[in-house]
């Protein structure tokens, strides 16, 4: 698969991304670009593979359905400074603002339901 020519006693040809075949390298970009994502709510904690903050984060708030106000975000780092947890449970603005603007997070929804889909099937229980 390498361009590079093979002799004896000679290194091995190391393959590269541009090596594979493009089915197979969509995949592994797929796989290479997902996040994992730490979180949870009072002691329960899951983990979650997304390729971005968005997806994870509208993953989040399904999983948690109309607990979603009692997430709180562990992982990854940057992430934290996203949170919306709420003890009053007020927090679809929080959210708009996290996704761009008002109604944004219900837009991100209904245009990327795919994707949240199968961020939720990676959904796995830590604690």
């Amino acid at each position: 698969m390498s361009n590079r020519n093979s002799t004896a006693g000679a290194e091995a040809p190391q393959s590269t991304i541009a090596d594979v075949p493009t089915s197979s390298q969509n995949n592994a970009n797929a796989v290479l670009a997902e996040v994992p994502y730490e979180y949870g709510a009072m002691s329960s904690k899951y983990k979650l593979m997304a390729a971005d903050k968005r997806t994870a984060y509208a993953t989040m708030c399904l999983h948690y359905q109309s607990s979603n106000h009692l997430i709180a975000i562990y992982s990854p780092e940057s992430s934290k400074e996203d949170s919306w947890m709420s003890f009053t449970g007020k927090v679809a603005e929080r959210l708009d603002e996290i996704f761009g603007g008002e109604g944004s997070f219900d837009a991100y929804l209904e245009n990327n339901i795919e994707e949240i889909r199968k961020c939720y099937k990676s959904i796995t229980q830590i604690v």
